[in-house]
């Protein structure tokens, strides 16, 4: 489907049509600018901006802390940890909302990139590599995964022991396996995180919306072959989106088909509902948003746009969490950011409500003057603890915002030093010199602390 600029103010959404020079074409009223969060969908010589239309809050805040801290654990590696390391952390940042600017590379760095990570994730397979034609792509580290989640699946799905990677005209990156199939198989996976339950799949339709590429399902690529393809040889609108005149759909992008007719039944029936009453809805208010369930509406004159908008807030922040912990296979680092991301992996973690592990005694002493000792901070004193924290957490937080670590028959805390306030951390998490921040259990970071 292609955009006209005059169709832009009337977009369920708070975005901007931008020429690749920058200028700013159409905007709808909800348009504020380029805000964290912000992303790109392309249009042939223009691309659709989307804000979320939520200022980021400290989930936000310490999300982009975990990701600064990936990347500079990435700058410390070598060989193919950093290779690894590399797909996972530009990956992240993609689920998170983060662009990816100007970054280009070549045929051969997502070939490279991925033959590391699939022979750290994919245990028991072959791999064959082709020469790749000299081709620049963008954001390789991005594509890379994608490919490895096509790996990942043709061995637990297809049953494939031998893979081959390869790159056709387009440029167009295979993942193929020796199959006499003859038919395609249908795989299903949505682009929003509430609407799927595999993460792998989920990141391919992803990547595929931010290029404006098409993530081809497995099916025959030639004569004993089959797998499955990512390519980018016509971009086009990837945003799930449609037009729709008395109630019946006009036009639409080639996702929001994907989305309202490829999902499970039960989530089908709930879009579908959830579209009629948002068009309803958007019809009887003219000309302001409506918002139901996860479908937006607006009307803009005798026709309505419907939209599945793209997760915001807390959402992309447990994307992330779920990134690093379907990907873990692709992460190891040296001392100290091996402790550092792991702390603040469970901060953002607690902040979202996940429960946090209980240490012994003995095992909470020793593994706290070890991380101490990683991260350069001091042992503090000995205190009685029944059920001890996360160690490592400890030990960063000691590091990152000082004060005394104390406990109670109920408790656990570390009582911040007032100089807290002005560190990346503690302007994250909210501190005030002299408040405890809670080492056990939940918490929220929009209150202060006791």
């Amino acid at each position: 489907m292609r955009l006209d600029p005059a169709e832009v103010p009337g977009l369920p959404l708070a975005a901007a049509l931008v020429l690749r020079r920058g200028e700013v074409v159409a905007t709808t009223p909800e348009w504020r600018g380029v805000e964290p969060g912000t992303l790109a969908y392309h249009t042939g010589q223009a691309e659709l901006l989307v804000s979320g239309g939520r200022p980021p809050g400290a989930p936000e805040a310490l999300c982009r802390l975990l990701l600064a801290e990936l990347e500079r654990a990435v700058a410390a590696m070598h060989g193919d940890q950093a290779l690894r390391a590399r797909v996972l952390v530009a990956s992240l940042q993609l689920v998170a909302g983060l662009p990816a600017g100007s970054e280009r590379g070549s045929a051969a760095e997502v070939l490279e990139h991925a033959r590391a990570a699939i022979q750290a994730r994919v245990g028991g397979v072959a791999l064959e590599v082709c020469p790749p034609p000299d081709l620049p792509v963008p954001a390789p580290a991005r594509i890379a995964l994608a490919l490895v989640q096509f790996a990942a699946n043709a061995a637990s799905h297809q049953g494939a022991t031998c893979l081959r990677l390869r790159v056709g005209p387009g440029p167009s990156f295979y993942v193929e396996w020796p199959s006499g199939r003859t038919g395609g198989v249908r795989a299903i996976a949505s682009r929003h995180p509430e609407l799927r339950r595999r993460w792998g799949l989920g990141y391919v339709r992803t990547v595929a919306d931010h290029l404006g590429a098409t993530a081809l399902p497995p099916g025959p690529t030639a004569p004993g072959w089959a797998g499955c393809c990512l390519s980018l040889g016509s971009q086009r609108l990837t945003l799930p989106l449609g037009l729709y005149a008395a109630r019946r759909l006009v036009r639409s992008t080639q996702t929001w088909e994907q989305e309202l007719g490829a999902a499970m039944p039960e989530v089908r029936s709930t879009l579908l509902a959830d579209l009629e009453r948002a068009l309803a809805e958007a019809e009887a208010t003219g000309g302001t948003i409506v918002r139901r369930g996860l479908v937006a509406a607006r009307q803009a004159g005798p026709v309505t746009w419907a939209a599945l908008p793209p997760e915001t807030g807390p959402g992309r922040v447990r994307e992330v969490l779920r990134g690093l912990d379907h990907e873990r296979a692709l992460w190891s680092a040296p001392e100290p950011h091996a402790t550092r991301v792991h702390a603040l992996n469970m901060l953002l973690a607690r902040s979202l409500g996940e429960p946090a592990a209980a240490f012994s005694p003995e095992n909470f002493r020793a593994q706290l003057e070890r991380a101490c000792q990683a991260l350069g901070t001091p042992v503090p004193a000995a205190v009685p603890i029944l059920a001890c924290p996360d160690p490592r957490l400890v030990a960063f937080m000691l590091a990152e915002l000082g004060g005394e670590l104390g406990a109670d028959a109920s408790a656990t805390w570390l009582t911040v030093a007032p100089e807290a306030v002005r560190r990346p951390l503690g302007r994250a998490l909210g501190v005030r010199g002299g408040e405890r921040f809670p080492l056990v259990g939940t918490f929220t970071l929009e209150r202060p602390w006791n």
